[in-house]
Parts: structure tokens; sequence; C-alpha cells
């Protein structure tokens, strides 16, 4: 036999359990109905009690328009809210205030071609000098790329292969973090490569394409690392 107090108590966690469940309906429809999504939300949230995560934005885009950014060439335009880019060769920039920062690249799409890249560490976009993270089926994986003089220099200096991995098509959310002599890039919250290197130590950030890849990009967003 169950005794009523037992009983009252598990009616009360199933209550408490219920009124939860409504508040955190309440919450995101709240946040839906205000433009805000979870994953911002939750940044504002762990900011508020970390030290060491990217906390204020440097810089973010919806591409509305390209007035923010370098073109040096390429094919480049916006269109709906979204990046539009290839195909062939293309080089976009955009300088920023300090050395580390998390780069976010969210619904980046690929729909033919090698890959693309994101630069970081950029300096003299002409001929550029710095860093790139390189979205590459063409090299078979994710792979880290230094610059010199507007000239890659091969091989990468980190590779992460990918043989089964679905390239084309799917919406990816991508995240470079950026800070001291380390840099680690993220795919859909999933770490893919992890590379260190000393040459460049400030600079600002770009996105390529090349050969006859064709991309598109929701938002691009650029966070500061305490």
């Amino acid at each position: 036999m169950v005794r009523r107090g037992y009983r009252e108590q598990g009616q009360g966690l199933i209550e408490y359990a219920l009124f939860v469940a409504l508040l955190l309906v309440a919450v995101y429809l709240s946040l839906q109905a205000m433009g805000i999504s979870l994953r911002d939300a939750f940044t504002l949230v762990y900011c508020g009690i970390s030290r060491s995560n990217a906390c204020q934005t440097l810089f973010s885009d919806d591409f509305n328009n390209l007035n923010a950014w370098t073109i040096v060439r390429g094919i480049w335009k916006t269109q709906d809210g979204k990046l539009l880019a290839g195909p062939g060769e293309g080089r976009i920039f955009r300088d920023l205030p300090q050395k580390d920062y998390v780069i976010s690249l969210n619904g980046a799409q690929l729909f033919k071609g090698n890959g693309y890249g994101i630069f970081f560490r950029a300096t003299n976009p002409n001929a550029v000098n710095g860093y790139s993270f390189q979205y590459d089926p063409g090299y078979g994986g994710f792979i880290f790329r230094k610059w010199v003089n507007g000239s890659e220099i091969n091989p990468p200096f980190a590779v992460a292969k990918a043989p089964s991995f679905d390239w084309y098509s799917q919406p990816r959310n991508i995240q470079l973090v950026v800070q001291g002599n380390t840099y680690i890039a993220y795919v859909d919250g999933v770490k893919v490569l992890e590379a260190r290197d000393n040459t460049y130590t400030e600079g600002g950030m770009g996105l390529r394409t090349w050969n006859n890849s064709t991309i598109s990009v929701d938002q691009v967003t650029v966070n500061s690392v305490k």
C-alpha cells in the first residue's frame, strides 16, 4: 500500500515538472516573438557567469548590403538577407579591432565546387598575409593554411580528413576560435581541427571562394575573446 505522503509528494513533483515545462515553452515563444534565438540567449546568460567566453560583439552582418566589406575580387552579392558568392576566385575582407576573437558563420552552404575559406589574422587585403580555415572537400577535409603576400603556402599546416562528410547543400554553422597562437574550428558545434602557429598575431577576417564553388551565408558574427 502506498502511503498518502508519498502519493502527494509524487503528485507535487509531477506538477512542478509540468510548471517548469510550461515556463520553458513560454520563454521560448517569447524569444521567438522578439527575434532572439536560443543560441543568442544562451550566449547572453553564459557571458554573465563566465570570464573566458566570447562576450563582446565586435562585428555582425545579416547581409542586407555589403557596405561593411572590402571586395578584392570575385562575385559577391546579397539577396534576401543572404550573402551569395561565386563561382570563381573571390576574396572579401573586414578589419577587426582586436587580435583574439571568435568568428561565427551561420547557415553557410556549399552548393558546388571545391569549398570555401574563412580568413583570419589577415592584413593587406590586396596581397593578403594571414591564415585561412577552409571547408574543403577538394582537399578531402578541413584545413588551416598560411598566406604570404597574397599566395597560399603549401602544404597546409593542419589537416583533418573527413571522407564520409556530407559537404553539399547542407546549412552549416562554422565557428573559428582565434586566441593567441591557437586556432580551433568547429562545424555544427563539433570540433573538427586545432592548430598552432606564431607567424601572425593580429589582423581582420574575410571569406574566399575558388574554382567553380558557389556558396551562401545567412549571418557572420565576430565576438571578442576575454
